[in-house]
């Protein structure tokens, strides 16, 4: 009797440890954290570093067992979280609605985690100073959580000041 409840746990436990998940990153200029340098108190700035590729955001993840579409292929859904911090607070959060992926290594624009859009509208700006950000030491963290499937991506930050 013993063998057989023994038998039993390692078999339910062999499939907990195949059951569906993934695991991967957001790297940007293949790093988890990094500084950048900005050239004007602009958003816009920020944005043309990363549309250039000065500043590439690479989401890279792998899956187990993933359930496969009905075109045969893997597919699964992450929420994309961006967190924008001034002065080490947390002033502003978003979520974006879920979006679908394919397992490895995709570049990710910039519009996917829409810190410009979070830094620009700061409430004070006129029209002729559209994308002016306050001065203050910034980080936006860029963060992705899979949908219906177990795992975990690591996230990435980056940090840029403005005087």
């Amino acid at each position: 009797m013993n063998k057989i409840i023994i038998t039993l746990i390692l078999t339910v436990i062999s499939f907990a440890v195949q059951a569906q998940s993934v695991k991967g990153e957001i790297l940007i200029s293949e790093k988890s954290t990094t500084d950048i340098k900005l050239r004007t108190d602009k958003a816009v700035d920020l944005y043309a570093t990363f549309r250039e590729q000065k500043s590439p955001i690479v989401f890279r993840f792998k899956g187990t067992d993933i359930p496969l579409n009905e075109e045969k292929k893997e597919v699964v859904e992450f929420v994309f979280t961006t967190i924008l911090k001034k002065d080490g607070k947390v002033v502003k959060k978003q979520k974006r609605e879920p979006m679908p992926f394919f397992p490895g290594d995709m570049l990710m624009p910039v519009e996917t985690f829409d810190f410009i859009s979070l830094l620009s509208d700061n409430g004070k700006n006129s029209r002729d100073k559209v994308s002016k950000m306050e001065p203050g030491k910034y980080e936006i963290v860029l963060e992705a959580k899979p949908v219906n499937i177990k795992g975990q991506i690591t996230s990435a930050s980056f940090r840029f000041g403005i005087e």
